[in-house]
């Protein structure tokens, strides 16, 4: 009763200072305020996260929800629900956009972060090796929360894998947050059976390609945030194309949104039906081309000839051009991972399977760079 009374008297105080009555909608104790003001932000370590990137601005449906309600969850209660949480699918599927979500999400809550890709932590680990100075891993064994954004990278690099078991060993005794994600099962990963167990011991969550609903929501999204103006039931007809990835529908509404502004029309049902068939979306599968001229066409696009791609040189220029190879032997050939690996001096599966789904990734984001390469394959 009498704070009741003592609240009250504040109230009109305030009133009276104020010129206005009100009644405030809630009051923080003292420990409240004691703990506001000692809780710090925590930190996040590791490669560039994306500022566009929350859980507020994913959209969610049927082929992706169970993953975001996971994320959700390990926010909730990081290091003891879904330890290590496991997310695959192809590229371009908002993989990254959950992972860098729970990143900034649980930051807020003052915890400390390392979010890497596979292969930044290869490169970390690779130089504590060769300068002898372990402090290059020390922030991963420290930290509350720890993400690796495509574990397909560390496909038979045993060195590297080693020192990952070890580090999400410590973690997970010390009830610290794993996060993975990868293109394969863990049992499609080319890693050592330790390693997979362990990440077959957490939760382990599939996206798929964005269904017509979700894909509808996607690109009335875009739309709408843009100044274009569109026709009715455009994003209707627009949904009803089979896309693989979120990736591949930004890439067309990007192309839509150009085609708009610089013709300085509408977005029609005949814009979309061109783009889509310039891209050549829909039959990117039906052209096939021979292996001297795959050949030939990697020796334009990069100066790199087939010895170089079948050596054992490992630059990033060869790398990257050996990789296109991978994908158009896959992509446009009809040769299977195996006979693929051969003609690119015996690379592995995995490593096949991680070249041509990184130029899908880049592929599906530059449609430009897409119908460039589709060209050139139909003119050489």
């Amino acid at each position: 009763m009498l704070t009741q009374r003592l609240e009250e008297s504040i109230y009109d105080a305030l009133g009276q200072t104020l010129g206005k009555h009100f009644t405030p909608k809630y009051v923080l104790s003292t420990n409240e305020v004691e703990n506001s003001q000692n809780r710090q932000s925590g930190n996040i370590k590791g490669s560039w996260i994306n500022p566009r990137f929350n859980f507020n601005n994913f959209i969610t449906g049927s082929s992706n929800f169970l993953a975001y309600a996971a994320a959700k969850k390990v926010c909730e209660a990081p290091g003891s629900l879904y330890n290590p949480l496991y997310i695959y699918g192809e590229w371009g599927l908002g993989k990254t956009h959950l992972i860098q979500s729970i990143a900034k999400t649980l930051k807020v809550k003052g915890l400390n972060i390392v979010s890497v890709t596979g292969e930044h932590f290869t490169n970390d680990f690779v130089k504590s090796i060769k300068n002898n100075n372990l402090e290059e891993m020390k922030k991963y064994r420290n930290c509350d929360v720890f993400i690796i954004d495509d574990i397909d990278f560390f496909s038979g690099k045993k060195q590297t894998v080693e020192s990952l078991i070890h580090i999400i060993n410590q973690l997970q005794l010390s009830e610290k947050q794993v996060i993975v994600t990868s293109y394969n099962h863990p049992t499609k990963v080319n890693m050592s059976s330790r390693l997979t167990s362990i990440l077959k011991s957490g939760l382990i969550v599939k996206i798929q390609s964005p269904d017509k609903e979700t894909s509808k929501k996607y690109i009335s999204k875009k739309l709408k945030q843009s100044t274009a103006e569109f026709e009715d039931g455009i994003v209707e007809y627009i949904s009803s194309k089979k896309f693989n990835s979120f990736s591949e529908i930004e890439g067309i509404i990007k192309s839509l949104l150009a085609h708009s502004e610089l013709l300085n029309k509408s977005i029609s049902q005949e814009m979309v039906t061109n783009v889509i068939s310039d891209y050549k979306l829909e039959n990117i599968k039906d052209i096939t081309i021979s292996i001297e001229k795959i050949f030939a066409l990697i020796k334009y696009m990069f100066g790199i000839d087939e010895i170089d791609l079948k050596s054992r040189k490992n630059d990033k220029k060869t790398n990257y051009a050996r990789q296109f190879a991978a994908y158009l032997l896959i992509e446009k050939s009809n040769f299977s991972t195996s006979q693929a690996g051969k003609l690119l001096g015996n690379r592995n599966h995995s490593t096949i399977i991680y070249s041509v789904n990184k130029i899908k990734e880049e592929l599906s984001k530059n449609v430009q760079l897409k119908a460039e390469i589709e060209k050139s394959i139909l003119n050489n």
